[in-house]
């Protein structure tokens, strides 16, 4: 028999022919192999022509990725492989690894293997290394930041042409012998870790192999509001004396601007009169309950002296902020968790109301004669204070995920382990402020010689009420697997397990055994599905 049938029948030997060359004659093999390239990769021919061939030790990426001269990086062996080593070379969509750490990120495409753990040392002839011994791999992809190995399917997979088609191809990669191990919070928020994504619409088979998540970092505090009081008010204006004018004009009302533009404005103090004095007004901006005699306009003297402007209500102080709920969202780079609530500002305080005006004429006159005979004018209230600003939430703990596997793409776990490890604990909540002090009324004009002739004051402001206290971040999953509509097999050989999740932020202000404004804690479980409902708190 010719040199060539006997390599080409001795190699091909997968299906009724042993792999030594002893079916050495075509008419003895069974069952002839549909392909040179066809077989179980723990026994399948390690042929130039059916994959691109990677070694760290001795590789080089200038070289053709052959067995002979295999290229040093995984990424460029899948670029040879997905596109062919030359314009007229066929992809051979296979990559085939030598045992060694490979700290590198890959991105592959649906429809090329990855047969990793080959032994190709001095004299190796790129066989399987651990046959026989199970997913122990030796190739070990580890970057020190990012996601170790992507699947890309859809527009960004590539295309199996024809011929694979024909052959019953489905671009499914084949992920065997490797052992993918993702840093602690190496995704690119830098807070998750993730060790394999299948991205929309890819198609994997991960087999003999081990894919391990690192831990998730724990979530930051929410930002504390400033540790300083809020603006105080403003002190109301003075009333002008009496004898002054027939009609003296009440105190003009003083103005604070706070956050949002909302604004705490003191009573206009009430005129001084001939026969009555005027009222003042209210302080604004009224509460939704108005307290006896918070703000209250003072009423002006007739036969009895002006009252003083009410004090303004106090704001009311924002109530602790709940803490984050919810599964929280899967994408391309990995899982967004939610924060905590923000806390809402404290209340305005209600500027005091205005003092009520004096009356000149009396039965004793209280202006000497040719002066002006009106009588005093009230003080304007003073502002409140503004309510202090709340706390920021908790941000969320890193999730930590062997697999995740989105929208259209499909995954099966045949003969591996999969391990998520710690989620990431949710950050406390930020704390509120404290609401700015109240300021004090303006007085009223000064009388001459009866009680009803004088202005009265105007009231104080309200104090700002207190900033809410944040809620806590939600403790990050720890998961084997996460979908989002994706179709997911685990067979029974397989291992999928989670860690630990993380605990849930406590509330800002807030004691761990008080459970106020707490997150969450993250969810552990060996396969969870986004898609689903949410499950019960863990509590």
């Amino acid at each position: 028999m010719a040199v060539s049938t006997v390599s080409t029948v001795g190699a091909a030997g997968l299906s009724g022919c042993a792999y030594d060359d002893s079916c050495y004659d075509r008419r003895l093999c069974l069952t002839p192999p549909t392909s040179l390239c066809d077989g179980d990769p723990t026994t399948a021919p390690a042929l130039d022509e059916c994959g691109v061939f990677v070694s760290t030790s001795s590789g080089d990426d200038s070289n053709p990725g052959t067995k002979g001269a295999p290229v040093k990086s995984l990424q460029h062996a899948i670029g040879l492989a997905a596109s062919g080593r030359d314009h007229g070379e066929a992809p051979t969509r296979r990559v085939v690894a030598c045992g060694g750490l490979f700290e590198e990120e890959i991105s592959l495409p649906s429809g090329v293997d990855l047969w990793g753990s080959r032994l190709c040392n001095d004299g190796g002839d790129w066989s399987y290394e651990w046959s026989g011994i199970g997913p122990n791999a030796s190739t070990v992809i580890a970057p020190p930041v990012g996601i170790p190995v992507r699947v890309l399917g859809g527009d960004d997979a590539v295309n199996a042409g024809d011929d694979a088609v024909n052959a019953g191809d489905d671009a499914t990669s084949v992920i065997f012998g490797v052992r993918a191990v993702a840093a602690d919070a190496s995704a690119s928020d830098h807070k998750s870790s993730f060790a394999m994504l299948l991205s929309y619409g890819a198609r994997a088979i991960v087999r003999g192999s081990e894919i391990l998540a690192g831990d998730g970092k724990d979530g930051e505090p929410g930002e504390d509001a400033p540790n300083y009081r809020a603006d105080a008010g403003a002190l109301g204006n003075d009333g002008v004396d009496a004898c002054t004018a027939n009609m003296a004009p009440g105190a003009l009302p003083v103005v604070t601007v706070c956050g949002e533009g909302i604004e705490s404005t003191g009573g206009q103090g009430g005129d001084g009169g001939l026969e009555t004095g005027d009222d003042g007004t209210s302080g604004l901006p009224e509460p939704v309950e108005i307290p006896d005699n918070r703000g209250s306009a003072g009423t002006g003297a007739s036969s009895m002296p002006c009252t003083v402007g009410g004090r303004g209500a106090d704001g009311s102080d924002a109530e602790r902020a709940a803490g984050a709920a919810g599964a929280g969202l899967l994408g391309v780079e990995g899982w967004v968790g939610p924060r905590g609530e923000n806390g809402k500002p404290g209340g305005v305080g209600q500027g005091g109301g205005g003092g009520g005006g004096g009356k000149g004429r009396d039965a004793m006159n209280a202006c000497p004669a040719g002066r002006p005979q009106g009588g005093a004018a009230g003080g304007s209230g003073g502002s409140g204070g503004c309510g202090g600003k709340g706390g920021k939430g908790g941000d969320y703990g890193g999730a930590s995920i062997g697999i995740v596997a989105l929208q259209g793409s499909s995954l099966t776990v045949d003969a591996s382990t999969v391990l998520g490890a710690k989620g990431g604990d949710g950050g406390v909540g930020g704390t509120g402020q404290w609401g700015g002090f109240g300021a004090g009324g303006g007085l009223g004009g000064n009388k001459l010689l009866t009680d009803t002739s004088r202005g009265c004051a105007g009231g104080d402001g309200g104090n700002g009420g207190r900033g809410g206290d944040a809620g806590g971040g939600l403790g990050g999953h720890s998961l084997g697997i996460g979908s989002l509509g994706a179709s997911v097999a685990i067979l029974e050989n397989s291992t999928v397990s989670p860690g630990q999740a993380g605990t849930g932020g406590i509330g800002g202000n807030a004691t761990l055994e008080s459970g106020l404004g707490q997150g969450r804690d993250g969810t552990s479980l060996f396969w969870y599905r986004f898609d689903a409902p949410d499950p019960e708190p863990p509590r």
